[in-house]
């Protein structure tokens, strides 16, 4: 589960848009609680897992 970087909820599972950016697998995501979007990026570098979110 991917939690919502706004409101902190576990929840938040809506795939809006996927693509692929550089190292990373990009998903945009909506909330189920507060409704608001966001960018969530995972990939690999060096060998390490990043994890990131971008608020909209």
């Amino acid at each position: 589960m991917t939690k919502c970087p706004y409101c902190g909820h576990d929840g938040a599972d809506k795939v809006l848009k996927s693509w692929r950016f550089r190292f990373y697998d990009v998903r945009r995501m909506e909330c189920e609680k507060c409704g608001k979007k966001f960018n969530h990026y995972k990939g690999t570098s060096g060998g390490k897992i990043s994890e990131f979110f971008i608020k909209m």
